[in-house]
């Protein structure tokens, strides 16, 4: 079952190196689990507050805040569920300490790597705010691959079950058309 997984997996990501098409348009935010698809998003939304204030981005954030307010709100609502069914009482406790660690793992990457950072940041925004029919869930998806590496194996692991179209390269991340650069 494991090779099965792992050739399905080595093929899809070989498969979208060639194109990235987008097989199906809604593939990962169909197929991605309920708790990355929140996850993603609370990773998206950390790094767009911190690339506001580091990157002078302020206005791009109110616009993407204002524009996905109803999924950001939505997708805070299925993180509390999910942390809630993981840590019972303590899930306030554990979510906020979570939402603290996103926050500083970006201020950490701004440090880093000020232009990577802010890059993608602009990418991500740029995805976001210019297509009026933009979807937040794939850019999150796509943006969580390219900055944290847990989220990338589960979302990875979603695309190669659910035959989306997923690429990961260098500085360059791609899922179901939408592309994230450094």
């Amino acid at each position: 079952m494991r090779k099965f997984v792992k050739s399905c997996m080595v093929a899809t990501v070989f498969a979208a190196s060639f194109s990235v098409s987008g097989i199906a348009q809604a593939c990962l935010s169909t197929v991605a689990p309920k708790h990355t698809l929140a996850l993603s998003v609370r990773t998206l939304q950390s790094d767009m507050m911190v690339a506001a204030l580091s990157c002078n981005e302020r206005d791009h954030y109110n616009a993407f805040a204002i524009r996905f307010r109803p999924e950001i709100q939505k997708q805070g609502g299925a993180l509390k569920s999910y942390f809630k069914s993981l840590h019972g009482q303590n899930a306030t406790r554990e979510i906020n300490a979570y939402v603290t660690d996103l926050a500083n793992y970006a201020a950490v990457r701004h440090a880093e790597n000020r232009k990577s950072f802010c890059g993608g940041a602009a990418s991500a925004f740029t995805a976001l705010l210019e297509d009026p029919n933009s979807d937040i869930y794939k850019i999150a998806l796509a943006y969580s691959m390219r900055v944290s590496p847990s989220l990338k194996q589960e979302i990875v692991l979603a695309a190669a079950s659910g035959g989306c179209d997923v690429i990961a390269r260098g500085d360059m991340v791609a899922a179901d058309g939408i592309t994230i650069l450094k």
